[in-house]
């Protein structure tokens, strides 16, 4: 049946924006329904401190595949991108020295040859040569991949060598990798400790857990343009900002405001939705840019869903064990004690990891599994107007902060007053190592995975839409064999990071699937001015 539109997408986050993008340059009728009164979602910028952006949820552009970025175009649409000559530093605690990634490849070798020595050198260069095969055939940054089972990529492994490469990357623990290229607990503590907080920040296990490796290698997989993070100007949000302007410009229409109630289901096919307030809209098909519970169980209604896709559905598991913060400060903190020759280079204070020992993010982890918050706060940090000073007051910085674990399987009854203990232990963390932050900060805000639950219809507050966990990746982000997006219900499809290939603002699962939708689609598409070339 013909209707309003021949696409409406459920959600203006940058995957579903992706996705509108690709319909609405092919010509098709594609209308963006969002429920808050601003794009991105969990990659949104929004004004939580008077006059600054504050991004609550992604802050870090990681590597986007090539024939993406051309195809969104997104500096012709106004965005600045900011390169980072420091991309991160990774603080393992007293007596030991950070590790820095530099822009320059250059400056990067002699970084480590210079303070880690040539054994660290040589262990780190060996490390990535292993991650390089499982993350390959993970295709995290290629475009058009339909996911394969582990089983599948087993078979098709070369030798039994790679086979048990994958074996130990897919279900292995974090440690059993890194202890091969990292032995010495000693000599090797600020590496053990940056890799092993690197598997856990989006799972719900600890470096020793059986399955935490899949996480380490999805991390450290390369793209073409081998894995450099940059900035966004005016924050995360200006991506999704740009993609909606360029949306409308070649006939999409972006509503904002607009909470969906329900998927509009005849005869078993998705037709359109209904809005908050009673509003029908029809479309040929509907995308979701949400995750699976929020998909089937809020919108679809588990009466409609049969034994095979309710277990699906169940299967993939969703944690939020983290508290994120928001701070307005009066100044730029420094660097105190040992690391106070970090504030040579005002790039050190740009962002980066503030990490314990694998054994105490392994305990912090069962604390939290406990429902309990463990001693200390391991912490992901930046200041992101070190390189953006649009993004405050004159005279003024802000930060962000992610503090792990947080016990988000305790009583929310018990949850307001964890959040705010977490949220001075994330404090405390940082404070040891800029001794003035805690002076300085004027305005602070915390928000749980409860708060991203409410914001952003993410199940239990979940940012991955299915945690990095073998039995949730690869072919297990598929719901219809031979299909990233398709769903079991004729018309409604999946374009957000519950498909493959998962999480990470690489627009990838939005952009494949406004690819498959449009060739299903099948209509000629109709010509439509734009500025940049058709999707071949």
């Amino acid at each position: 049946m013909d209707g309003q539109w021949d696409a409406i997408v459920i959600g203006a986050g940058h995957n579903g924006l992706a996705a509108a993008r690709v319909l609405a340059q092919r010509g098709r009728r594609v209308l963006v329904l969002e429920k808050n009164r601003y794009a991105g979602g969990m990659a949104g910028t929004r004004e939580i401190f008077p006059g600054c952006r504050n991004e609550v949820g992604a802050s870090a552009l990681f590597p986007i595949a090539p024939e993406v970025l051309d195809f969104l175009q997104f500096e012709r649409h106004g965005v600045e991108f900011i390169e980072l000559p420091v991309m991160a530093i990774n603080l393992a605690g007293p007596g030991h020295k950070p590790i820095m990634f530099y822009r320059s490849p250059r400056r990067q070798l002699w970084h480590l040859l210079r303070h880690h020595g040539p054994a660290a050198l040589a262990g780190f260069a060996k490390f990535a040569k292993f991650v390089a095969y499982p993350a390959s055939v993970m295709d995290r940054f290629n475009p058009g991949c339909t996911p394969r089972s582990l089983d599948e990529l087993l078979d098709a492994a070369p030798d039994e060598a790679r086979r048990e490469q994958l074996r130990l990357a897919f279900t292995g623990s974090a440690m059993d990798v890194i202890d091969r290229f990292f032995p010495d607990p000693r000599k090797h503590h600020t590496f053990r400790s940056l890799l092993a907080f690197a598997a856990i920040q989006s799972t719900y296990k600890g470096p020793y857990t059986p399955g935490s490796a899949l996480c380490l290698v999805y991390t450290f997989a390369q793209s073409g343009d081998s894995g450099l993070m940059r900035r966004v100007k005016g924050g995360m949000g200006s991506l999704s900002e740009a993609l909606a302007r360029s949306i409308e410009a070649v006939g999409g229409t972006v509503r904002l405001g607009a909470t969906v109630d329900h998927v509009l289901l005849e005869n078993g096919r998705a037709t359109g939705v209904v809005l908050k307030g009673g509003e029908t809209l029809r479309a040929r098909v509907v995308l979701s840019n949400l995750d699976r519970p929020a998909t089937f169980q809020r919108l679809v209604g588990e009466r409609h869903l049969d034994e095979a896709i309710a277990n699906k559905v169940a299967a993939a598991e969703h944690r939020g064990a983290w508290v994120h913060m928001l701070f307005r400060l009066d100044g730029l903190p420094a660097y105190g004690g040992e690391w106070a020759w970090l504030n040579s280079d005002v790039h050190n204070r740009f962002g980066g990891a503030m990490v314990t020992s694998p054994e105490e993010l392994q305990r912090s982890f069962e604390t939290c599994d406990a429902g309990q918050l463990p001693d200390s706060m391991p912490v992901a940090f930046q200041f992101p107007s070190v390189m953006d000073p649009s993004l405050a007051p004159a005279g003024q910085h802000v930060a962000s902060a992610y503090g792990f674990c947080f016990p988000c399987k305790a009583p929310k009854s018990e949850r307001g007053r964890l959040r705010d203990t977490a949220a001075d232990k994330v404090i405390d963390t940082i404070s040891g190592y800029l001794p003035d932050f805690r002076a300085r900060i004027v305005d602070r805000a915390v928000f749980s995975s409860d708060h991203f639950a409410s914001m952003h219809g993410a199940t239990e507050g979940d940012f991955t839409h299915g945690l990095i966990h073998p039995e949730n990746m690869l072919g297990e982000r598929a719901m219809v064999p031979g299909s990233a997006h398709r769903t079991p219900i004729e018309g409604l499809w999946m374009c957000g990071s519950a498909c493959h290939p998962g999480p990470g603002v690489t627009f990838l699962p939005g952009y494949n699937c406004g690819l498959e939708v449009d060739r299903a689609l099948a209509l000629p598409a109709v010509p439509v001015a734009s500025d940049v070339a058709r999707v071949a």
